[in-house]
């Protein structure tokens, strides 16, 4: 390669990384101008609410315990006082519960 197209190149590469800088500075701005708003957080209080009755309930489902699916005879309904399948009898009509025949 002969000196005057290394001196080309080089001169090419110079002016090349002037204009890139210049659009880019064009484009996204000076950073030292950029003003930026702050949101302030609301004041958290010291006040415990009540939890949702609907999300957090006695009869809700508990993930760590086991549940066994389709154990129960027709007639039967799971009891979960006392883990175990009870004789239901009139299905809804009534709220009597008793021990299944075996």
């Amino acid at each position: 390669m002969k000196g005057s197209s290394l001196a080309t190149v080089v001169l090419v590469a110079i002016v090349s990384t002037v204009v890139a800088a210049m659009v880019v500075n064009s484009l996204l701005g000076d950073p030292n101008e950029e003003k930026v708003t702050i949101e302030y957080m609301d004041i958290i209080s010291a006040d415990v609410l009540e939890p949702d009755e609907e999300v957090f309930n006695d009869r809700a489902v508990n993930p760590t315990v086991e549940v066994y699916v389709g154990e129960c005879k027709p007639g039967e309904v799971w009891d979960d006082e006392r883990q175990t399948c009870v004789y239901m009898p009139g299905g809804d009509e009534g709220p009597e519960i008793t021990e299944p025949e075996e």
